[in-house]
């Protein structure tokens, strides 16, 4: 299995369970934990997933772009299914990879309010409201986390 084919896997779990899987978990598909994290390494350093680089979660999958794989402000609800993205951005970008409508809900940063928006037919249905961008795109990678 190549980084690629895990990076499928990967993102099949989360689709199919609404959260990455853990290393021990891939570990199992691969063959040995060893083996599971030089392939994750390369796709951590290609910007595809982020490696989690807090202690108690050294080296676990953070985020697998525009997934994240623990609870966030941003929430998306599609094919009954719900998943957890990054940022506004992501939330979209969840639906268009799952080609599918769907809702989003967060708050808004500026009043602390519930925000819902929707996606129909490919097409957002908003609210009132603006998505701002606090860091450049070109910064991003600086710090993805706090992104």
């Amino acid at each position: 299995m190549g980084p690629l084919e895990l990076r499928s896997t990967i993102y099949r779990h989360i689709v199919e369970t609404g959260t990455a899987p853990g290393r021990v978990a891939l570990a199992e598909v691969v063959g040995d934990l060893g083996s599971t994290d030089e392939l994750l390494r390369p796709l951590h350093d290609r910007h595809m997933i982020v490696l989690d680089d807090r202690p108690h979660r050294l080296g676990e999958i953070r985020m697998a772009l525009p997934f994240s794989s623990e609870p966030t402000d941003f929430v998306v609800t599609a094919r009954g299914g719900t998943w957890w993205a990054n940022c506004a951005w992501d939330s979209l970008a969840i639906l268009a990879a799952l080609d599918t409508d769907g809702t989003i809900t967060s708050t808004w940063s500026d009043t602390g309010e519930p925000a819902h928006l929707a996606v129909v037919d490919g097409e957002v249905v908003a609210e009132d409201g603006v998505v701002h961008f606090a860091v450049p795109a070109r910064h991003w990678w600086d710090d993805i986390v706090f992104t």
